[in-house]
C-alpha cells in the first residue's frame, strides 16, 4: 500500500489509569504495508477457516478517509443493535446523517490479507439518511442511550468468517465513520479471542461535544453532576455510537494482535466480553482463551467463566494489563434488549446493589476477589498515555523464551506501558503448582515513584497455563501498524505461548550426558549434562534440579552435588575408582523419568610404585612366596604398598 493511503483513524480520549491519572490524547493509526519480518511458523496445519479467509483478496479501502465525522456536527454516525452476531443471523444498524442526505455502507472484515488489513464483503446503498433525535441523558446516572430508528438490517451470510468487522459509513458529502461488530461462528476452535468492547464503552463519551458527552470517567464527561458527585456517568449504553471514528479502542491496540494472529494462521474464533458474560461455558470449547490489550471491565459472570475454564484445563492468555480491574454489571436497555447497559458506580457507598456484584475494583470490599488470583498479576500503576519503557527479561531459561535469543536482563523496547501489572504480596496468590515471573521492568510514575511491571506464567492444578504480560502495549511488539515497535522476540514469545496452549507446553524428555568414553581410576574427568525435548532439541527452559549417581560405589568416588542447569545445560566433574565399565547417571529430583546415563570405561591407573610382601625368614635352598603389588602410592614408613 502506498504512503498516500496512510490516514489518521482515531481522534479521541482515553485514560491513563483506572480513575487514577487522566489524560487526553490523539490516536493516529496508519496502516503499515507488507514490509515486515518473516511470519512465525503456525502452530497448526494451514487448513483452518482463518488461513482460508486470509488467502482471499485484501484491500486498504476499509481505511477511513480524510473527512472523519465528528460528534459535535454528527455528519454521519451509527451504532449496531449488538456487539456481536452469529453467522446467518441479523444485526441492525442505526445511522444518523446531518444534514439529511444519502449515504452508503461498505462492510469489511479486518485481518492480515497480505498486509492490506481488510477484505471487502458487501456494498449497500445509496440509502436515504436523516438526522436522528438527540440522545437523552438520565440526570441521576448520566446514562446516555439513543432511541434511533433502525436504518439498515444486515443478515450475515454463512460464509462470513468469524472476526472483527467494520461497516464504513460514507455520506454524500464524503464524511465517514465506522460501526464495529464481531461475527461469531460458534466453532470449538483451538483459540477463543475476546474483544474488549466493555472497556471501549466505559471510555466512550459520545457525544464528545464538550457539553453533554459522558463516560465512566470524569476527565471526558461533561454537563451536570450525577449521583457520582461529578459529571461522570455510572451507567453507559451500547445504544449510541462510539466517539471519534466509531471504532472504540480496537485500532489502537487490538488490531496489532489480530493481524499477527491471522498472519500466522492460528485457528481462532472471535467473541466479545458480552458473549463471555452471557455464555461463559463457550470458553470450555477451546484450548486457549485470549484477553488482549485493554480489557479492564468485567462482570462477575465473566470472572467466573474464566476461572471455571482454567480449572477445567483451558489455558488463559492475558496479553494485557489492568484486565478485570473493575467489576461491572449488565442491565437491559429501555426496550428490553439484554446486556446493553454497563453499570459501574466505582464506589460501594453509592451502589444500590451490595454483595458479590457491587461495582468496585475486584480486589476491594465487599467483592474481595483480587485479579491476580485469576491472572497471576494485577494492576499497579501507569505512565503517561502512549508512553512506554523497555521490557526487561527475567527467568530467561523458561520455555516461553525458547528460540528468542533473550538472556537474563535483556530488554525489548517499546512494549511496556502505559498501564502495568505486578504480583502483590499483600493479596492472595494464584492457586498454582508453580509460578514464574518472566519480566521485571522498572518505570517511574507520578512524582518519580519507582515501580515494576511483572509478567507472569503459572500452572494451575488442572494443568492449565495462565500467562499475563503485565503491559497493555504487548501487542505493539507483534506487528507494525504505525509505530515500528514490532520485535521478533516478542513475536516468538507469543508464538511459544499459543503453541503451548494448543499443543501442550514443551516437556523435558531426558538428559543427555556427554563426556569421555574412558577415564582413569582416581582421576577427575569432566562431562556435560543437556536437557532435551522429545525431538532431541536442547530444552533451554529447564529449571529443575539434577541429582547424580554412579554404579561405582567404591570409597573415594566423587560425584557432583545436586545442581541446576543454565539454559538447559551444565558442565560437571566426577572421579571414579573401580576399574571396568561404570555409568554416571543424572536424574531430575522431582520427575524420575527425566534421566540420562553415560558409560565410562574406567582404566586402572599406571603403577607409580611396587609393593612386595615376603616371609620374614626362609630356609636355604627352599622356595618361598613373594607377592608384588603395583600401586599409585607407597607408604614408605611401612616399607610396602
Amino acid at each position: 500500500m502506498s504512503a498516500s493511503r496512510w490516514h489518521a483513524l482515531v481522534n479521541g480520549r482515553v485514560r491513563a489509569g483506572g480513575g487514577r491519572l487522566l489524560i487526553a490524547m490523539l490516536l493516529a493509526l496508519i496502516l503499515f504495508g507488507p514490509a515486515a519480518p518473516n511470519a512465525v511458523k503456525p502452530a497448526l496445519a494451514a487448513t483452518n477457516p482463518i488461513v482460508t479467509e486470509n488467502q482471499q483478496p485484501g484491500t486498504g479501502a476499509w481505511l477511513i478517509g480524510s473527512q472523519q465525522s465528528d460528534d459535535a456536527n454528527g455528519q454521519i454516525k451509527g451504532y449496531a443493535s449488538a456487539t456481536s452476531v452469529n453467522q446467518n443471523q441479523s444485526i441492525a444498524l442505526f445511522i444518523t446523517t446531518n444534514p439529511a442526505q444519502t449515504y452508503t455502507i461498505d462492510f469489511y472484515r479486518i485481518g492480515w490479507y497480505g498486509g492490506l488489513g481488510g477484505r471487502f464483503r458487501l456494498h449497500v446503498g445509496p440509502l436515504d439518511g436523516t438526522p436522528q433525535p438527540a440522545c437523552p441523558t438520565d440526570p441521576s446516572t448520566g446514562l446516555i442511550a439513543c432511541d434511533w430508528t433502525s436504518s439498515y438490517t444486515l443478515t450475515v451470510p454463512g460464509d462470513w468468517t468469524t472476526g472483527t468487522y467494520v461497516a464504513l459509513l460514507t455520506n454524500a458529502q464524503g464524511y465517514q465513520n465506522y460501526v464495529l461488530f464481531v461475527v461469531k461462528d460458534g466453532r470449538a476452535a483451538p483459540l477463543l479471542y475476546q474483544e474488549a468492547v466493555t472497556t471501549y464503552e466505559a471510555y466512550n463519551d459520545y457525544p464528545n461535544d464538550g457539553v453533554t458527552g459522558k463516560s465512566l470517567y470524569t476527565y471526558n464527561s461533561y454537563g451536570a453532576n450525577t449521583v457520582a458527585g461529578d459529571p461522570r456517568a455510572v451507567k453507559v449504553s451500547f445504544d449510541r455510537p462510539y466517539t471519534a471514528n466509531g471504532s472504540g479502542q480496537f485500532f489502537y491496540w487490538e488490531v496489532y494482535y489480530v493481524r499477527w494472529l491471522e498472519r500466522n494462521g492460528y485457528d481462532v474464533t472471535y467473541t466479545t466480553d458480552v458473549d463471555t458474560h452471557a455464555n461463559g461455558g463457550a470458553l470450555l470449547n477451546s484450548k486457549g482463551f485470549l484477553s488482549v490489550a485493554h480489557d479492564e471491565y468485567w462482570s462477575n459472570e465473566m470472572f467466573d467463566a474464566a476461572a471455571a475454564a482454567r480449572d477445567a484445563g483451558v489455558n488463559l492468555g492475558f496479553f494485557t494489563s489492568d484486565a478485570a480491574t473493575w467489576q461491572m454489571r449488565f442491565e437491559a436497555s429501555a426496550s428490553g434488549s439484554a446486556n446493553r447497559v454497563i453499570v459501574c458506580y466505582k464506589d460501594a457507598a453509592i451502589d444500590p446493589v451490595q454483595g458479590p456484584t457491587t461495582t468496585v475494583e475486584f480486589r476491594d470490599p465487599p467483592v474481595n476477589r483480587p485479579e491476580q488470583t485469576l491472572e497471576g498479576v494485577q494492576f499497579t500503576s501507569s505512565i503517561a498515555f502512549g508512553g512506554t519503557v523497555p521490557y526487561v527479561v527475567t527467568n530467561s531459561s523458561s520455555w516461553v523464551y525458547a528460540g528468542t535469543g533473550l538472556q537474563e536482563g535483556d530488554s525489548v523496547p517499546g512494549v511496556v506501558g502505559y498501564e502495568m501489572d505486578r504480583l502483590w504480596s499483600g493479596y492472595p496468590q494464584p492457586n498454582a503448582l508453580s509460578q514464574t515471573l518472566l519480566g521485571n521492568s522498572p518505570f517511574t510514575y507520578g512524582a518519580g515513584t519507582t515501580d515494576y511491571a511483572k509478567s507472569s506464567l503459572y500452572q494451575a492444578p488442572s494443568g492449565a497455563w495462565v500467562f499475563a504480560s503485565g503491559t497493555s502495549s504487548w501487542d505493539w511488539g507483534l506487528d507494525n501498524v504505525d509505530n515500528n515497535l514490532m520485535d521478533p522476540r516478542i513475536q516468538r514469545t507469543t508464538a511459544n505461548l499459543l503453541n503451548a496452549f494448543i499443543n501442550g507446553a514443551p516437556q523435558v524428555h531426558d538428559f543427555k550426558i556427554t563426556g569421555p568414553a574412558s577415564a582413569t581410576a582416581g582421576q577427575s574427568f569432566s562431562f556435560t549434562v543437556t536437557a532435551e525435548d522429545s525431538q532431541g532439541n536442547p530444552a533451554t527452559w529447564y529449571a529443575g534440579t539434577v541429582h547424580f549417581t554412579s554404579t561405582d560405589s567404591s570409597s573415594g568416588v566423587v560425584l557432583p552435588a545436586n545442581a541446576t542447569l543454565t539454559g538447559g545445560q551444565g558442565t560437571f566433574s566426577a572421579t571414579l575408582i573401580k576399574a571396568g565399565t561404570q555409568t554416571v547417571t543424572a536424574t531430575d529430583t522431582v520427575t524420575a523419568g527425566i534421566t540420562g546415563s553415560q558409560s565410562v570405561a574406567v582404566k586402572a591407573a599406571a603403577a607409580a610404585t611396587l609393593g612386595m610382601t615376603a616371609p620374614s625368614s626362609a630356609t636355604v635352598n627352599q622356595p618361598f612366596n613373594v607377592t608384588v603389588t603395583a600401586g599409585t602410592k607407597c607408604p614408605l614408613s611401612q616399607g610396602y604398598w
